[in-house]
């Protein structure tokens, strides 16, 4: 695990001392890479700044029109089922990003504060050997989940450009994943660039959106984590005052419970959609994959589509549960300090602390459902639902 710790840090190494967040901006470096334009989030140059405008801003252009042109495929197909469904694996999940990234173009501000204020924490509330570990295993968490996700949506992406150049006329618009109805103006091989280059795009940009809202997640993780620790410092009364040292931990978590709030305001409602698509994604995949896979090309993408939904979908409902895990845990810790040898007005201001923490971290889909291990496979029966009725509708048809 330490050998793994020193290899991860060296990539964008996160430093507590300095409230430096390596995963954040790890995050934020791959959707640079891939042509998201957000600057203000990491340290720039004005080079950089420059060169991240210049690529970002046309390539969200190029991906919109290619996202247009995807809509008036399914306009065109309506009538035929396997069409139809073809086009809808894709065009859901690319609306989807696109209605993310306004999301977060909207909320940009208040983004970047949170951001802030978690480096400003970072850097003032960790403070002891063991809390430093926890920030540490919770960055290397963090990038290592990043970096497998955005590999695994990579992967597809590759081999759908070079299936594409090899075979552009088993595809030419008319086979996942690539149902686009390309201008007949435009000659072949540019063509088959567009549609490779804008799929995978596409495909790694949602990654770099949707980790942003889950590294920001681990991060609370991280803190709350960080907090419980916090009481250990009660057990050696020598060391702190008993009085003060509450107070800071009750600040700590109001500190918390606003940035828990102000990241279920901006992603909620994108979260929602997320949720809702993916319900249609999956089952329209499975149905690809299950009835009308043929062990073409295009079925091999399809496949590994499906997996990058799951992932997708996995990541949302794995860091939302840790968080709601972790936040029930305060309460114990809080309890589990040295309480019974405070004076009175110590034992009041654990108490506050001890009600306000019974009030669990809880990261929601819209509000309406939460983003936990149980959700996730609530989502993956439902969607076997929808497959089970389109495999009627198929063979009847």
């Amino acid at each position: 695990m330490k050998k793994l710790l020193r290899l991860v840090q060296r990539i964008l190494p996160s430093n507590a001392a300095e409230g430096k967040l390596g995963s954040i901006e790890l995050n934020v470096w791959l959707g640079q890479l891939v042509g998201v334009p957000l600057l203000g989030l990491k340290q720039e140059t004005p080079l950089q700044k420059l060169c991240i405008i210049a690529v970002g801003y046309p390539i969200v252009l190029a991906v919109w029109y290619y996202v247009y042109l995807e809509l008036y495929d399914l306009y065109l197909n309506w009538h035929d089922l396997d069409a139809m469904t073809q086009n809808l694996i894709l065009s859901f999940t690319h609306i989807a990003f696109l209605i993310k990234f306004c999301n977060i173009c909207y909320h940009y501000g208040t983004l970047k504060s949170i951001l802030q204020k978690l480096s400003e924490i970072t850097r003032r509330c960790v403070v002891s050997e063991q809390q430093m570990e926890a920030f540490q295993r919770a960055e290397l968490k963090n990038k290592l989940a990043n970096l497998i996700y955005f590999h695994l949506v990579l992967t597809p992406g590759l081999m759908s450009i070079v299936y594409v150049l090899i075979a552009p006329e088993e595809f030419a618009g008319n086979r996942f994943p690539y149902r686009a109805e390309m201008p007949n103006s435009l000659p072949r091989i540019v063509q088959s660039l567009y549609k490779g280059f804008s799929v995978s795009l596409l495909a790694l940009e949602t990654t770099s959106i949707d980790f942003l809202n889950i590294s920001v997640m681990g991060q609370i993780c991280m803190h709350l984590k960080v907090l419980s620790l916090a009481f250990d410092q009660l057990h050696e009364r020598t060391k702190v005052d008993a009085y003060s040292w509450l107070v800071a931990i009750v600040k700590y978590h109001c500190e918390l419970i606003v940035l828990r709030q102000q990241v279920e305001r901006i992603f909620n409602l994108a979260v929602m959609l997320q949720f809702v698509s993916s319900v249609v994604i999956i089952a329209m995949t499975a149905f690809q994959v299950i009835v009308i896979g043929d062990g073409s090309k295009s079925s091999n993408v399809m496949n590994l589509m499906l997996c990058c939904v799951l992932c997708q979908l996995f990541m949302y409902c794995y860091f939302g549960n840790e968080v709601y895990e972790q936040s029930k845990t305060l309460s114990s810790s809080g309890f589990g300090c040295n309480w019974y040898s405070f004076d009175r007005k110590c034992k009041k201001t654990l108490l506050i602390f001890m009600i306000n923490a019974d009030r669990p971290f809880l990261f929601t889909a819209g509000g309406f459902m939460a983003l936990t291990l149980s959700n996730f496979t609530y989502i993956i029966s439902k969607s076997y639902s929808i497959v089970a009725v389109l495999r009627q509708m198929y063979s009847r048809s």
